[in-house]
């Protein structure tokens, strides 16, 4: 029978090995057979087969790290890999996936499904013929010791990331005013590799933020403006004069005169921060012209993109706020008026792009009970603690404000009915089963009704009938015994 492609095995189930070897040789492959993940790692190395076929629970080591050995390193990441698992289970289908693989098939498998896995992603990789060929002209020998050493130096790379996302997330956690979260964003790149300047460019605002991370001259420093606003350019930004930027300076006490500062020619990367579909900024960073700068620069913004786009988001609106007096006194969470100028945002930006977002309208069951019973000021306790709950059931990107007395609105952009309902659901539940004392120690049950609608939908002519609709759903669920969550399509 023709040869239809070399695969390479690897199971320590001698009846596995057996079953499965016999298919796909009767099915026109070449088979070769590791026996434990050390020694399937240097197989995939050495013979570079067409497909790798791994067992996840191998000795020495798992299938996951042969995986992701093989899919992190350029000189294997072109070759397919299947993992294979006798249970059943999720995680494994998820980690599987997480480290590279291919496709994920289950022990007692149907022949047919094999055979037909194997064709595809053979038939799939053949766009990777190049990178495949220039492995096998390198091919080379491959002990014991390298296979570990490479699994050292991905674990070392993995905990070096998390340790960086940790870092990053607790930034993330606190909210300060805008040039300061512009000036510890900065900081925070200085520990990470070397770099000469900085700069952050609100598109909307026209704004830039200049950081000096080492003595430079006004003249670099207008350098890295002129660059990023270039950059801008190219994110559908009109370049406007420089002038007519508002220009903010960090870190004064490194700029130095031109004569004093050691010159050199610098090199430029960039990330675009990106919401809500948007680019609303443009994160320049210039550094020496080495490899190093332009090795680890570019991997690490990267990385932490996403992070530095909600710290840079969160900031702006923080700092909106507190121009705007827009929160609540009590609740600290949005008050009415701002709530309204977002919600006619939103939906102005829905009409605009033919977004979606949902709306929730909620209201405390028996409040006034509560205030009867108690005292407003056990009541003022109950809203603070409900606005809580409410914001820690939520994304980084939807709103909550107090809609006035006991009642909240809550705006999800980007967000169908049913996922708005979901929502709804899970903070009727979190406010169910949260425990509410008194300062006597007594417990005090509190519940909320909620009512939901989603944007576009019918019969709406303008932005007050999507409240009514919110509103018309909230009064069914106060009058099918509260407690509970009802829509409005």
């Amino acid at each position: 029978m023709t040869d239809k492609g070399h695969v390479l095995l690897a199971d320590d189930n001698k009846l596995v090995v057996k079953v499965t070897s016999s298919i796909l040789e009767q099915a026109g492959y070449k088979v070769d057979v590791a026996w434990d993940g050390i020694e399937a790692a240097i197989k995939a190395y050495s013979l570079l087969p067409d497909l790798v076929i791994l067992d996840i629970e191998m000795p020495k080591i798992k299938g996951y790290q042969v995986c992701r050995l093989l899919k992190e390193d350029p000189f294997t990441s072109w070759m397919p890999i299947i993992m294979l698992t006798g249970r059943e289970q999720q995680s494994d289908k998820f980690w599987g996936m997480k480290t590279g693989a291919d496709a994920f098939i289950t022990k007692g498998f149907e022949p047919e499904h094999l055979l037909h896995k194997t064709e595809q992603l053979l038939s799939d990789s053949e766009s990777g013929q190049e990178a495949r060929d220039l492995s096998r002209r390198r091919k080379k020998d491959i002990s014991e010791e390298y296979i570990i050493n490479k699994i050292t130096d991905l674990l070392d790379n993995k905990l070096f990331e998390t340790t960086i996302l940790n870092d990053i997330a607790a930034l993330s956690s606190s909210l300060q005013d805008f040039s300061e979260t512009v000036n510890s964003v900065f900081e925070f790149l200085d520990k990470l590799f070397n770099y000469n300047a900085g700069s952050l460019l609100l598109l909307q605002e026209s704004e830039i933020y200049l950081f000096a991370n080492q003595e430079s001259s006004e003249e670099t420093l207008d350098t890295v403006m002129e660059e990023t606003l270039d950059i801008a350019t190219g994110y559908a930004w009109e370049k406007k004069d420089p002038r007519l930027i508002d220009r903010k300076l960090i870190n004064e006490e490194k700029i130095v005169d031109a004569s004093e500062e050691r010159q050199e020619k610098l090199s430029f990367i960039h990330i675009p921060l990106t919401a809500h579909k948007m680019v609303f900024g443009v994160l320049v960073i210039a550094g020496p012209p080495t490899p190093a700068f332009r090795r680890d620069a570019p991997g690490i913004l990267n990385l932490i993109a996403s992070e530095l786009i909600m710290i840079f988001d969160n900031a702006r609106l923080y700092e909106d706020a507190k121009r705007m007096a827009v929160t609540d006194g009590l609740t600290r969470i949005y008050n009415h008026r701002f709530f309204q100028e977002l919600f006619e945002k939103e939906y102005k930006r829905s009409d605009r792009y033919n977004t979606m977002f949902s709306l929730i309208m909620l209201d405390i069951d028996f409040f006034k009970r509560v205030n009867d019973t108690y005292g407003h000021l056990y009541g003022d306790e109950i809203l603070k603690e409900i606005a809580n709950i409410i914001k820690g059931c939520l994304r980084t990107m939807d709103i909550v404000a107090r809609y006035g007395g006991e009642e909240f609105a809550i705006l999800l952009p980007e967000t169908d009915l049913d996922s708005g309902i979901q929502t709804a659901e899970r903070i009727r539940r979190a406010v169910e089963t949260h425990e509410f004392y008194t300062a006597e120690g007594e417990n005090v049950k509190v519940t909320v009704s909620q009512g939901v609608t989603c944007y576009p939908s019918s019969g709406i002519e303008k932005r007050s009938d999507i409240v009514a609709k919110a509103d018309t759903a909230l009064y069914e669920a106060k009058e099918s015994n509260r407690n509970c969550v009802r829509f409005r399509e």
